[in-house]
C-alpha cells in the first residue's frame, strides 16, 4: 500500500485499512460532482424564471422602454387564498422616480402614467384571460418609508377609464364580463 494511503491508518489492521481505501472517493469525483450538482440548480432555477416571466415579459419591456429605470414586474394569476370564482388578476409594480411629484397627492401626472400603464398592458398582453387589474406605483424615499399608490378595476372599468380621457381602446377586448 502507498505511504499516501497509510496517512492516517496507523493505528488499523490490514483489512481495515484495505477497507477505508475502498470506501474512499477521489477528489475529482467530488468536484465534478459539485459542479454538476452546480450546473443542475442554475439550469433549475433558469427554466424555473424563464417559466414564471415568459407570459409578461413583452409588457415588462414594454414598460420599461417607455418609463426607464422603472424596474417594472408584471405577475399574472388569482390570489394565494385558493377560494373559487376569485377572478385572475393582472398586477402591474412600477418603481417611479422622485422627479417633482408626489405619489400621496391626487395629480394629472400620477393619472397619465395609470392611464398609460394600463394602455401598454391592453397592447402587450390578453387581457380576456383576465378579471381585474393592478397597478402599484411605488417611490423610494431617502432613510424614509416608501410612499405607494394602488389601483384596482376591472378589464371593463380600465377600458372605460381609457375611453374617457381619450385614449384609443382598439385593442382593448369589446366584451369582457365584469
Amino acid at each position: 500500500m502507498s505511504d499516501k494511503a497509510q496517512v492516517g491508518q496507523e493505528g488499523l489492521s490490514a483489512d481495515e485499512r484495505l477497507e477505508a481505501t475502498r470506501r474512499s472517493v477521489s477528489g475529482r469525483l467530488v468536484v465534478a460532482g459539485m459542479v454538476g450538482f452546480a450546473v443542475f440548480m442554475v439550469s433549475l432555477l433558469w427554466l424555473y424564471w424563464e417559466l414564471y416571466t415568459r407570459p409578461y415579459r413583452e409588457l415588462q419591456i414594454a414598460i420599461a422602454a417607455e418609463f426607464p429605470d422603472s424596474s417594472p414586474r408584471v405577475v399574472g394569476g388569482t390570489h394565494k387564498s385558493g377560494r373559487e370564482g376569485d377572478p385572475k388578476t393582472l398586477r402591474i409594480l412600477v418603481y417611479i422616480p422622485l422627479d417633482g411629484f408626489n405619489l400621496d397627492e391626487e395629480s394629472d401626472e400620477r393619472q397619465e402614467i395609470i392611464l398609460r400603464l394600463a394602455a401598454l398592458a391592453a397592447e402587450h398582453q390578453e387581457l380576456t384571460e383576465y378579471g381585474v387589474m393592478e397597478i402599484r406605483l411605488m417611490q423610494r424615499l431617502p432613510e424614509q418609508e416608501w410612499r405607494r399608490f394602488d389601483t384596482s378595476h376591472s378589464i371593463g372599468e380600465w377600458r372605460q377609464l381609457l375611453i374617457d380621457a381619450g385614449e384609443s381602446v382598439d385593442h382593448w377586448p369589446s366584451t369582457t364580463e365584469n
